[in-house]
């Protein structure tokens, strides 16, 4: 295969293109390992500092203000989603399946055109959309400004895909971490100052999102264009949108799945409501980008590679599957049983600790949602991006459905608990459309197993939950502990097995030790 050309030169230089990582570069589950690990670092601190500015959020907003802000929020990803038509991952597709340099050189630059061009109508969209927006997700119409604000931010998002994507598709993980560095510091310093010193609300916070975006997206385009080709081709538009686009109204539905339900709390419930539940969405998210997320990340390339010329790849998928449920596990188990003591050391409000309930839903969708990722990685490799996007609206309809009934009954939790069967139904019937291209003989039986040992540990661990805090932490903490000699019980691995890989480890840190030297 032939890699997408690269140069460290100005753009119009003569370069000569490297070879691809698949030739130069370690086995693939080394790979995907070493840029998960970079990209888990990277969603560590994102999340870390979204704990770090939590205290903000929770005291200095009442819940019906956090409610809006997750309401424009959720707005923001919608249209970033949809406003950025697939671009960035139509620029994956064609240079991992396009052969001729020509077109590799024109690709970046097309992409970018396309990208600014759907932003600035997005942009100008919403901007006059605002007052209506304002009084439908605000209650208040006055409030136009903020929602202008977001739309700003997610126009810029929607540039900043190709770039990011760019380094992503030339597996330059490193890169990826720094850009995302400079946005979370622009962020984080803007909240403090525009929220916390200030104190101006929700519209402080979304001006914060609006000088990060436009900073690091500034940036980011500058250094692409100083590093690539500057060539257009329009033939080009065609390939990217055509892959793309059913990808972003997949990528639309599955926003629908993962926030679609903060919407739903709004209409039947309250903003109060939606708060409290996004709280324990946003620690959820925990297991989203720590796991799901930086995995997502590396093998969404390098899955795409092993089911190249060199072989079908079924052993790199069905080892995948293996460890990431495994140890997605110990994350769920982890975060269910400590998300009450972290939002009681950041919060004394009583409303909050609704999220003792809510976790495990909502950590056990995530599970399911990174499987998806894995099975779908097969209909991307043959490009049926129609399949993907047709399952995906269907569970998200079905989500919505089950909202409707749900929500009115149980409330918060009952959008916790149709939000996961929601995942379970589009990781079955992703499994079905991925199975017609290359059957994988996937450990379905061990995730039944991690999936009943979460719940016995977790229910254990409710046991705990009246009693006192240090008392509670230590009970919680041994359970956590629990789980990973109970791994050995369920005949998750084997003896022989957590030898092998102890090994390894020792082998990726002496390495990386003389590396450092």
């Amino acid at each position: 295969m032939t890699p997408a050309p690269h140069s460290d030169t100005p753009a119009g230089r003569s370069h000569t293109p490297a070879p691809p990582p698949s030739e130069r570069g370690p086995h693939p589950l080394r790979r995907l390992v070493q840029q998960s690990g970079l990209y888990a670092l990277g969603n560590v601190v994102v999340k870390a500092s979204g704990l770090l500015l939590a205290p903000l959020y929770l005291n200095l907003l009442t819940e019906q203000q956090f409610g809006y802000f997750a309401l424009l929020d959720v707005t923001a990803r919608v249209v970033i989603t949809v406003g950025g038509l697939g671009l960035a991952a139509g620029l994956l597709r064609v240079l991992t399946r396009h052969t001729d340099p020509e077109e590799h050189a024109a690709v970046p630059l097309t992409a970018l055109a396309l990208a600014t061009g759907a932003a600035l109508l997005w942009g100008g969209l919403l901007w006059m959309a605002a007052p209506a927006l304002a009084r439908l997700l605000l209650d208040d119409g006055a409030m136009a400004w903020t929602v202008r604000l977001m739309g700003l931010y997610a126009a810029a998002k929607v540039v900043q895909s190709v770039p990011l994507m760019l380094m992503r598709a030339r597996e330059r993980a490193g890169l990826f971490l720094g850009a995302t560095f400079t946005e979370l510091a622009l962020l984080t310093g803007g909240v403090v100052w525009l929220l916390g010193h200030l104190n101006r609300g929700v519209q402080g916070i979304m001006e914060a999102y609006l000088l990060a975006a436009a900073g690091s997206t500034a940036l980011l385009v500058g250094a692409m264009l100083w590093r690539i080709r500057w060539r257009l081709r329009r033939a080009l538009a065609a390939p990217l949108l055509r892959f793309g686009v059913p990808l972003a109204f997949a990528a639309l539905a599955a926003l629908v799945l993962n926030l679609g339900d903060r919407y739903m709390l709004k209409a039947l419930a309250d903003a109060g409501t939606v708060g409290v539940y996004d709280w324990a969405g946003r620690l959820g998210g925990v297991i989203n980008m720590l796991f799901v997320q930086s995995f997502h990340m590396a093998f969404n390339v390098i899955g795409l590679k092993v089911l190249g010329p060199e072989g079908d790849g079924r052993a790199v998928y069905r080892r995948v599957f293996r460890h990431y449920v495994v140890w997605t596990g110990w994350g769920v188990v982890g975060l269910s049983l400590l998300a009450l003591d972290v939002t009681m050391l950041l919060s004394e409000r009583p409303a909050y600790q609704a999220v003792d309930t809510l976790i495990l839903p909502i950590a056990l969708g995530f599970l399911l949602y990174g499987l998806y990722y894995i099975v779908a990685n097969i209909l991307y490799a043959v490009g049926n991006s129609r399949a993907i996007a047709v399952v995906v609206v269907g569970a998200a309809v079905a989500n919505l459905l089950l909202n409707a009934v749900f929500i009115p009954w149980l409330g918060a939790l009952g959008a916790a608990l149709t939000t996961t069967a929601a995942y379970g139904l589009l990781l079955l019937f992703t499994l079905r459309a991925a199975q017609r291209h290359l059957h994988v003989d996937y450990a379905w039986g061990k995730l039944i197993r991690v999936v009943l040992l979460i719940l016995v540990l977790v229910s254990l661990g409710r046991l705990g939950a009246d009693a006192p805090p240090l008392v509670r932490l230590a009970w919680r903490g041994g359970l956590i502990l629990a789980y990973l000699p109970l791994l050995l019980l369920m005949r998750l691995y084997t003896l022989a097995e957590i030898r092998v890989g102890v090994a390894r480890m020792r082998d990726q840190w002496r390495a990386f030790r003389r590396e450092a030297a």
